[in-house]
């Protein structure tokens, strides 16, 4: 059998698929594209972030976790950089906190090392072979890419040399600028010789965002900072066994499937009511419970030869607009973002883990198996659940991911008007079941980009979301 890789970025896709013909399997191939989507797609992720993984290979399953954790664990700061800035994404606008004391101590690193120590074949200093490469040359900015970047440049623009790191000058890189980090080459060298944060990103990290220089980050929080590998969440959707993340994302998502059971309402119009009530019941049922809604993320898919597959979901929130210093690395915003933090920012104790809302998801039947996840902060849940939805029913893979999506929250429902049929009649409909809709023309960035791989029976298949960029790369 062939191997199918779905990413966000085509180098990013490149990067795995040239691990697998080289022989790597699927946990191997998405390190090393997870690796490249540091310099391909760095505002969606970044060493300087956090991910999960969802692990199905032939000898079993795993989820790694390797989330951040609350800082403060050596000394509180209370005299912290940390700024509001507002985002705007065009039919809903958003509020990021940023600075130097809105960042969590990452895991990208650990967690990379780990995947690979524990499932992958091949040694570190093979897979990161190919985000060196790009890292040198450059990735040249995608369409989707520099839209992230004009999104996000107010908060770049805290720091020169941030700007610096994406652009010649001080305005956004635009669609087909090349942004070489040769700054990342020693990193990426570095880190597979230590199989963890290298010692030199380390000490400067803490000079650059501990206390003293407005952060929160200590000693003793990056020394806590390790990945967990844990037991998935599991359960059916359509006679498909789904494995995802056993934290909060994968409990909504069984909850809006679930809501979705039975046969789809006869009308177009009504059946998109009724996934807006199942997006909603999702919405409320996560009240009780600690969630979080970050905003900028990126998504991996790999099934290998040998039917192995690998979801992850890699994010950097918005970053805080501050670089680790002598590296490209722009350090994460966890500490800032609103909805992770609904009993207020920094309540929370150290050392507690950021409860998260990515859920990278496996499905398995006696058909065969799929991998799909996404990024688009609170509306995972509402978009993965929908592709599975239709993916189970039956659907084509590549139908699935351009359907026309909903997200519902309270009594607010955002959709995609572009190819939806009875426009006028889906209106009236939601706008019967809630008191506020808000309309997308086109297929948005707005609703993530769920990026899928699939084998069934002996076809193979992958599909990128147009909405976040998303390439293939089959290997023969």
């Amino acid at each position: 059998m062939a191997a199918v890789v779905a990413a966000g970025n085509p180098h990013t896709a490149h990067a795995a698929a040239e691990i697998l013909r080289a022989g790597g399997n699927a946990v191997d191939a998405i390190v090393a594209g997870g690796l490249a989507a540091f310099i391909a797609e760095p505002l969606l992720a970044s060493a300087g972030g956090a991910g999960m993984l969802t692990v199905a290979m032939p000898e079993g399953e795993a989820v790694v976790d390797f989330f951040s954790a609350t800082p403060g664990l050596g000394g509180l700061n209370e005299d912290r950089e940390f700024i509001s800035v507002d985002i705007n994404f065009g039919a809903a606008r958003q509020r990021f906190h940023v600075g130097r004391g809105s960042a969590a101590p990452p895991v990208a690193f650990p967690g990379l090392a780990e995947a690979a120590k524990r499932f992958g074949s091949l040694p570190l200093s093979a897979i990161v072979e190919p985000a060196m490469a790009l890292a040198r040359e450059g990735a040249p900015v995608s369409p989707e890419s520099a839209e992230v970047f004009g999104l996000l440049w107010p908060i770049n623009q805290l720091s020169a040399d941030t700007m610096a790191a994406y652009s010649p000058n001080d305005e956004p890189p635009t669609a087909g600028a090349r942004h070489p980090m040769p700054g990342m080459i020693d990193v990426l060298r570095a880190f597979a010789e230590h199989g963890d944060t290298p010692p030199h990103v380390r000490a400067a990290m803490l000079e650059a965002f501990g206390i003293a220089a407005g952060g929160c980050l200590t000693p003793e929080d990056l020394d806590a900072a390790r990945p967990a590998i844990v037991e998935p969440r599991r359960f059916e959707v359509g006679g498909w066994q789904v494995s995802t993340s056993p934290r909060i994302g994968g409990h909504m998502i069984e909850v809006i499937t679930g809501a979705l059971k039975g046969d789809p309402a006869s009308r177009p119009a009504v059946e998109a009511r009724r996934i807006a009530l199942a997006c909603k019941a999702g919405h409320l049922a996560r009240q009780a419970i600690f969630d979080s809604e970050i905003g900028v993320t990126t998504h991996l898919s790999v099934i290998d030869a040998k039917g192995g597959a690998a979801s992850m979901t890699l994010t950097n929130g918005e970053g805080c607009g501050h670089l680790i210093p002598g590296t490209p690395i722009q350090l994460n915003n966890f500490m800032g973002e609103e909805d992770l933090h609904p009993q207020g920012f920094f309540g929370m104790p150290p050392g507690t883990p950021l409860p998260s809302m990515i859920a990278p998801c496996v499905a398995r039947s006696p058909e065969g198996v799929l991998a799909l996840g996404s990024g688009g902060a609170n509306r995972i849940r509402s978009v993965v659940s929908q592709v599975l939805h239709r993916v189970t029913r039956g659907e084509s893979l590549q139908g699935a991911v351009l359907a026309p999506r909903i997200h519902a929250e309270h009594d607010a429902v955002w959709l995609e008007m572009a190819e939806r049929a009875e426009p006028a009649e889906t209106l009236h409909q939601l706008h019967d079941a809630f008191g506020h809709v808000y309309e997308f023309p086109i297929r948005a960035f707005f609703f993530g980009g769920v990026h899928a791989v699939m084998q069934r029976g002996k076809s193979l298949e992958g599909m990128g979301d147009p909405r976040r960029g998303g390439a293939v790369v089959e290997v023969p």
